[in-house]
């Protein structure tokens, strides 16, 4: 049994590996697109500057494409060795299911503490270094944001449109600020300039406009126009001061973070110690989907007969895919108490090795 546990060790290990490629890429081309448009606006990215914000991208998309593409892998090899009677002569041999199915729960165990590591330290610090790569980018370059003939909406809360750009002068620009933070002013504050200046404040660490030419008005609670003195107003475009608070994310903190920040953090809303809470339990209980899938994949893939090998990868999507929206639905909890998330992000471990094991007692008698 020992070359058969290589032979089938070895085909999981492979195929999960490709499956991983293949989905990883697809997975990174959308978060590449969605985190990192301020990097591609700009004629000139940095290489290097691109280059590490994939790899800070990478770790979110293993989350996902290792427990589905692991899952994949079972199918497709269970059902090959199904259709080619490699299973049936194993078992003729005196070897029981379980014993046959002993390569896949190994690995299984291997990759679901690899994912547990990736959840839990490296994709909470990947995501906080994301942040600090698009602050890199418009230090590196300021008219990244601003090519003009395109609104620009990678600047939070503000939408940008330049009619024309000549060196760090700016032609026609439209400023829509759509949630002023300064409550001197209304949400809707606009401003026009026929020119304007960008450049660098180093004390302030900040990107700011010189207006030329310019006016602006503001939205009063009645809807009224009101126009407003812009010299008083110098429009900040972006600030990169690294030693400003920053917000507090459960998704950037590792769950020895959290769990220091509950213990030892100031007063928390129930609400957000629950958010907190669920984080950290979504990250345990979805790094072990790879045993949940092991359990349930092995009977599946047998299931499997000559002729039908597709039949295995549509089903590893749609048990993929149902696992990941009982997910999502459990992450919609409103509830201030932790123990309904909990067992509700608990859940589908435990239904799928319930499933498994029945689907396992059913092959084990054909």
């Amino acid at each position: 049994m020992l070359r058969f546990d290589r032979y089938i060790g070895k085909n999981i290990f492979t195929t999960t590996l490709f499956a991983v490629a293949i989905l990883s890429g697809v997975f990174m081309l959308g978060n590449i697109f969605k985190e990192a448009r301020p990097l591609f606006v700009g004629k000139h990215p940095s290489p290097l500057l691109v280059f590490q914000f994939i790899l800070s991208v990478l770790p979110f998309s293993l989350m996902f494409t290792i427990p589905f593409s692991f899952l994949a892998a079972v199918m497709l090899v269970f059902g090959r060795l199904s259709a080619d009677n490699e299973i049936l002569s194993m078992r003729m041999s005196g070897q029981s299911l379980w014993r046959i199915a002993m390569p896949v729960f190994t690995v299984a165990t291997v990759l679901s503490g690899f994912c547990f590591w990736l959840n839990t330290e490296v994709a909470p610090q990947a995501k906080s270094r994301v942040k600090n790569l698009l602050m890199d980018a418009v230090k590196e370059d300021p008219n990244k944001f601003l090519d003009p003939g395109v609104v620009q909406t990678q600047l939070k809360d503000k939408r940008i449109y330049v009619r024309d750009r000549k060196g760090n002068t700016l032609y026609g620009l439209h400023i829509h600020d759509v949630a002023a933070v300064d409550k001197n002013y209304a949400s809707n504050f606009y401003i026009y300039a026929e020119s304007a200046q960008i450049y660098v404040d180093m004390k302030t660490s900040q990107i700011k406009l010189k207006l030329e030419n310019s006016f602006a008005f503001t939205t009063d609670t009645n809807g009224t126009k009101i126009p407003i003195t812009v010299e008083d107003v110098d429009p900040v475009l972006f600030s990169f001061d690294n030693k400003r608070k920053k917000r507090i994310k459960a998704s950037s903190m590792t769950n020895n973070e959290i769990r220091a920040y509950l213990a030892t953090g100031p007063d928390i809303k129930p609400k957000d110690r629950a958010k907190f809470s669920n984080t950290v339990t979504f990250r345990q209980s979805f790094s072990f989907a790879c045993l949940a899938f092991a359990v349930i994949g092995v009977p599946l893939g047998i299931g499997s007969r000559r002729k039908e090998t597709s039949t295995g990868f549509v089903l590893s999507i749609l048990i993929g895919l149902g696992y990941f929206l009982f997910h999502i639905f459990a992450g919609q909890n409103k509830d201030e108490s932790s123990n309904t998330a909990t067992i509700l992000y608990w859940l589908p471990n435990i239904l799928a090795l319930i499933i498994g094991l029945w689907l396992f007692r059913r092959a084990r008698s054909k």
